[in-house]
């Protein structure tokens, strides 16, 4: 069984389960429904309550459904119900309203850098452990099939899992930014797609490096949530307990951006904001109140991190893997 060989049979197996289809209706309602609610009402109020509301429903029904199809039912009839709320609630005099392309970028990039994360976790955490749970473990490193044509064919088609669909529905979501917002660019959202692939491979990367280090899927899960957690929230507060020994705070020196800004989770955000104009910076990072010339500010600074953990990720859990005791 060559590298091909597992990239196809994993593939396959995810899609037999309900992995492949939830980690595509995530997707979807993350990006299409989003940017297309956005396009349609100009209540955010409302629209925040009717995409909450609905979020939750499809996640719920996910949970009990019991194959694709039926999974795949529940993302189109939630979509489609969620179009027509907004369509109710929205205002007959803001026909004439368009939002500005801005606005598409920040929703679309904010909800993608908070739910790509879990949904690569989700998608790629069980890809190794898995294996090791049932005893098919044996059968994946049979010969000739050496470790590394293990490790790298799961690495492929979980990323195959979550890239395909984040592809598509960015897609989808340029056509309606284009022909519903104002200044709406069909090439800024394939733009904001392309810088959105790196950091869906780091977070598959996370999630079969920590497959690989576990014995159970429990203790994949947590290891996973772990790391995200550590990125998301663990990252901040380090900045934030550094910064209480400096006596002018609103004032911030130049070394808390660069620890800010080497977390893949900040370098995503700032590459997001290279396709609009988002005036005096992104809501989910720090801008300094005065101009400050650090190379940590800028954009290529952002894409080298975000290069760097995304190439760094997965190699971690491979050399792990190629020395650990499985059989």
């Amino acid at each position: 069984m060559s590298r091909t060989d597992v990239f196809r049979r994993d593939l396959r197996s995810v899609y037999r389960s309900r992995t492949g289809t939830a980690v595509s209706a995530i997707v979807a309602l993350a990006t299409v429904v989003a940017a297309g609610l956005f396009a349609l009402s100009s209540d955010v109020t409302a629209l925040a309550g009717v995409g909450a509301l609905l979020t939750v429903g499809a996640i719920v029904a996910l949970v009990f459904l019991g194959n694709p199809k039926q999974i795949a039912g529940v993302v189109v009839a939630f979509t489609v119900l969620a179009v027509a709320l907004t369509l109710a609630l929205s205002d007959p005099q803001s026909a004439r309203y368009r939002p500005p392309m801005a606005l598409a970028v920040v929703t679309v990039g904010s909800a993608l850098s908070f739910l790509l994360p879990l949904v690569c976790l989700v998608g790629s955490y069980a890809a190794l452990v898995g294996e090791s749970e049932t005893g098919s473990v044996r059968f994946l490193l049979g010969l000739p099939n050496s470790r590394d044509d293990a490790y790298l064919g799961k690495y492929r088609s979980r990323a195959t899992i979550v890239v395909v669909p984040l592809v598509v529905c960015l897609a989808l979501t340029g056509v309606i930014v284009a022909a519903t917002f104002r200044d709406g660019s069909f090439l800024g959202m394939m733009g904001l797609t392309l810088v959105s692939i790196p950091y869906a491979l780091l977070f598959v990367g996370i999630g079969l490096s920590a497959s690989a280090y576990s014995d159970t899927s429990n203790r994949a899960v947590a290891v996973a949530l772990a790391a995200f957690v550590a990125l998301r929230v663990g990252w901040p507060g380090l900045q934030f307990v550094l910064l209480q020994g400096v006596r002018d705070r609103f004032s911030r020196p130049e070394w808390y951006y660069w620890i800010g800004r080497i977390n893949p989770i900040n370098a995503y955000v700032k590459l997001t904001t290279l396709f609009a104009d988002v005036g005096g910076g992104h809501p989910l990072i720090s801008t300094p109140y005065e101009p400050i010339s650090s190379v940590a500010l800028g954009y290529p600074f952002a894409a080298v991190v975000l290069l760097v953990w995304t190439a760094l990720a997965p190699l971690a859990g491979l050399l792990y893997f190629r020395k650990r005791d499985l059989l």
